[in-house]
């Protein structure tokens, strides 16, 4: 890192802070359930009390100084030159138009750089996780929601507008689902996220069940796992559609590397492998050899993403995505 920062990722359900010193290494972190559902005010409230809580660990530490700069990672479409959350979906109650960035800067004292927290994740795999030394890639988050975010020529690509990577919000073909297609967090039906999120995929085995009480993404694994044939025919169809939406964009973006993250993924083969077979079937022969990897970093990508783009406010510190002469990506997961 150079020097020390924090890193800071606004979630629905939790918010996690970690303390980073300047070799790079995490030396403190704090975790809470996340006020999502009490709006922005809670959440800020919520989230400056945990950096200020590694504000005082950091003074107490006598091998770290005073972090420099605090980075935040949270849903949404970002601005990061004025740290706005310029538009969002209904993970945090209100949040678009909130001022993120001088908000904690206020609260916490601290330089902050705000980003969109697949962004994060990208940021964080490029350096050091499953990313690491690729001049491109994909990394696709699939949760509660389904976001992505690219890496081209070494650098994050955010575009004119931060949308750049929003896989999400891929129209693709719903004709199996009929007139009444589930809408995405957007608000629009026919998106990749209305298909293949963890809540699609609840909700579709709960209508072809004719289930009263909607179950969980861990209950439809569960059954899955039991050999319960809806299960297993739900949870393969969304990842088909996600693999032939992941082979389509390879098309698009030839990237070295694609990076996937994201609590559907803990559905494991019954997911992964339709979802593979579709990416191949759909690319072109160049592409087809992409390499398609898991997150190495885990639910650490976006505290350790957010610091990274801490470093932005840190004048002289050098760019953490550029990959190091000589590397190239892993073979592994081909």
């Amino acid at each position: 890192m150079t020097v020390p920062v924090i890193g800071l990722d606004i979630g629905g359900t939790k918010l996690a802070a970690a303390l980073f010193g300047p070799d790079g290494e995490m030396v403190a972190r704090q975790r809470s359930a996340s006020p999502a559902a009490d709006g922005p005010a809670a959440v800020v409230a919520a989230s400056a009390a945990l950096v200020n809580q590694l504000k005082a660990a950091a003074a107490r530490g006598p091998a770290v100084r005073r972090p420099a700069a605090l980075g935040v990672a949270t849903a949404g479409v970002v601005d990061p030159s004025a740290g706005v959350i310029r538009s969002a979906g209904d993970t945090i109650m209100d949040w678009a138009g909130v001022r993120i960035g001088p908000l904690l800067e206020a609260r916490t004292g601290l330089p902050t750089a705000v980003e969109n927290d697949v962004n994060a994740m990208a940021l964080a795999e490029a350096s050091r996780g499953a990313a690491r030394g690729a001049e491109s890639a994909l990394v696709v988050a699939v949760g509660t929601g389904v976001g992505g975010a690219l890496v081209l020529g070494g650098a994050l690509r955010r575009g004119p507008t931060g949308t750049a990577g929003e896989i999400g919000h891929l129209p693709v073909d719903v004709a199996a689902d009929g007139p009444a297609a589930a809408l995405c967090g957007c608000g629009r039906p026919g998106h990749l996220e209305a298909l293949v999120a963890g809540p699609a995929i609840a909700r579709r085995y709960a209508a072809l069940t004719g289930c009263r009480t909607r179950p969980s993404l861990e209950d439809v694994s569960r059954a899955c796992q039991d050999g319960d044939e809806t299960a297993l025919a739900v949870i393969e169809r969304a990842g088909t559609v996600l693999g032939r939406a992941l082979g389509g964009l390879a098309n698009v973006i030839d990237p070295e590397v694609i990076v996937l993250a994201g609590g559907v993924l803990g559905v494991g083969r019954p997911f992964l492998d339709p979802m593979t077979a579709a990416l191949r079937a759909e690319t072109l022969p160049g592409p087809a050899g992409v390499a398609v990897h898991l997150s190495e970093l885990g639910q650490d990508a976006g505290v350790i993403g957010a610091a990274i783009a801490a470093l932005g406010q840190v004048p002289g510190a050098p760019p953490a995505t550029r990959p190091r002469p000589g590397q190239g990506p892993k073979e592994t997961g081909r």
